[in-house]
């Protein structure tokens, strides 16, 4: 992800010799490099950009002048016009922070760095040459902690927090998706597919239709039955698909156990959830990970429409196990 530290300092070179109208001394451009871009190569950063058509330099007396080349200046527009795609850099910036955070190892709140350290990461933290603003930094710090992929508390002044670290979700966008979080986001919140809709009595709904073990729930509406149907589901899908996985039975009857008529404990199934996300995210595929992800959001769900819920659940599913799992 981004450039190495030459590719991002040649690029500010074309860049900063394409607002000048004729060749300049390069000396001024690279004494206010940053300590992590200074480089004393300056015929090194030459000869490449001269290879590349972009520029031209010689050395009189005085030390090296430069001039961009058309090619150079067509090369410096694209870069400016594609910064001002706001939507892009947002996108880039929530990816990379994603990206930093795992290169960090940031799963806890244990480790959790500060965010506005990032742009200093000349792999993460730089995008078209240009490191991310403070305001980039802090929109995708709010942008991941409301989509439940990173957690932190956030700061007086601030949309997001100051410190972070990914959650068991921003780990699998990380791992299995390529920290591509518009995939990843994509992917969690695609539909299970339904099977056909089937016709018992007066009550119509669709069936889940799989292998031995699959769970199918009829769509009269919610129960603690239903419920216990799904947890059921959730656990087998995590027996297929994670086999070596341990203390999948204690887990599962805790809580079917939990999901009792006329009254849930919340606190438990929290619990469940929580462990079904981590297991999978260990071992299973990236299709898997978003459909348990799905399935676990379902289980939420469904538990505030039940009667007997113990405590409260956040209101929109799509964010209800990230929520759950940044609590721990």
């Amino acid at each position: 992800m981004g450039l190495d530290k030459l590719q991002i300092r040649q690029a500010r070179l074309v860049e900063w010799l394409a607002h000048a109208a004729d060749e300049i001394h390069v000396e001024p451009f690279y004494a206010a490099l940053p300590d992590w871009l200074s480089n004393d190569d300056r015929l090194g950063d030459a000869k490449a950009l001269k290879g590349r058509g972009l520029i031209e330099y010689r050395y009189p007396v005085g030390g090296m002048v430069a001039s961009v080349t058309p090619a150079g200046q067509d090369h410096a527009e694209t870069m400016r016009a594609m910064r001002k795609d706001a939507r892009k850099r947002r996108a880039a910036c929530r990816d990379a922070m994603v990206a930093w955070l795992c290169s960090r190892d940031a799963t806890s709140s244990a480790t959790s760095p500060a965010v506005d350290q990032m742009p200093a990461d000349p792999r993460h933290g730089v995008w078209l040459a240009e490191p991310f603003t403070s305001e980039d930094i802090d929109a995708a710090a709010a942008w991941l902690h409301d989509h439940g992929l990173m957690a932190g508390r956030k700061a007086a002044g601030r949309k997001g927090p100051l410190r972070g670290y990914l959650t068991a979700e921003g780990t699998v966008c990380a791992d299995k998706f390529d920290s591509d979080t518009r995939r990843y986001i994509d992917a969690r919140n695609a539909p299970v597919s339904a099977g056909p809709t089937v016709l018992i009595g007066t009550n119509r709904g669709a069936f889940q239709v799989a292998g031995d073990h699959a769970y199918q729930v009829q769509n009269t509406g919610p129960s603690a039955e239903h419920l216990r149907e799904l947890i059921t589901g959730i656990a087998e899908l995590v027996r297929q698909q994670v086999p070596d996985v341990d203390d999948i039975d204690a887990e599962q009857q805790a809580a079917l156990a939990a999901a009792s008529d006329g009254e849930v404990d919340q606190t438990a199934l929290r619990r469940f959830g929580v462990w079904v996300l981590s297991a999978v995210c260990r071992g299973a595929t990236a299709a898997t990970v978003a459909e348990v992800s799905s399935m676990v959001s379902a289980m939420y769900q469904m538990i505030t429409r039940l009667p007997g819920h113990l405590g409260g659940l956040p209101d929109q599913p799509v964010s209800m196990a990230a929520t759950l799992i940044s609590s721990r």
